[in-house]
């Protein structure tokens, strides 16, 4: 907790993850940007001494990757789960019906599931037996799954302004 006069300064701010432009990266870029930085984390997590002015040998440090906060696509793409995008139509049209959504339906995703079926498309031999399972799973191999602790699931979030103002 820092004074607000201080919060600010850059000497007190991280970086955690900027991604080059001048365009999206596409899916398969996402984990070459993430691998260094979960390296760190991982690092981070176990502990990283730190000297200072009142402890020359150094404090132990340890921080932790609480949330992956960004728009709905950058999500898909940090986090790699897929798009689902099969929808009901309405009786004899090819228009979709938003209003006949079953909530009770819904498969409901987990820590423990997302993780096996991502090590599972990770273990995958072939493109068709990822797009297979991409397609069964909804979901794809992140470098944030190596963080143990972390639970990908409840801990992606869509951050305010893209969730409800665009």
């Amino acid at each position: 907790n820092l004074p607000q006069s201080d919060q600010f300064k850059a000497e007190n701010i991280i970086l955690i993850e900027h991604m080059p432009g001048p365009k999206e990266s596409k899916t398969d870029e996402i984990n070459n940007y993430l691998e260094p930085m979960v390296d760190e984390l991982i690092q981070l997590y176990c502990g990283i001494r730190i000297p200072t002015f009142k402890s020359p040998a150094g404090e132990v440090i340890r921080a932790a990757l609480m949330m992956v906060a960004c728009n709905i696509p950058a999500a898909r793409k940090t986090s790699r789960f897929t798009c689902n995008r099969h929808f009901t139509c309405l009786d004899s049209t090819n228009k979709v019906d938003f209003c006949g959504l079953k909530e009770s339906e819904w498969c409901h995703r987990n820590c423990e599931k997302n993780r096996l079926h991502a090590e599972e498309w990770k273990n995958a031999v072939t493109i068709s037996e990822r797009q297979h399972l991409e397609i069964k799973n909804d979901v794809r191999w992140s470098q944030l799954h190596r963080l143990g602790y972390f639970d990908l699931v409840c801990g992606t979030i869509i951050d305010l302004m893209h969730n409800l103002f665009l």
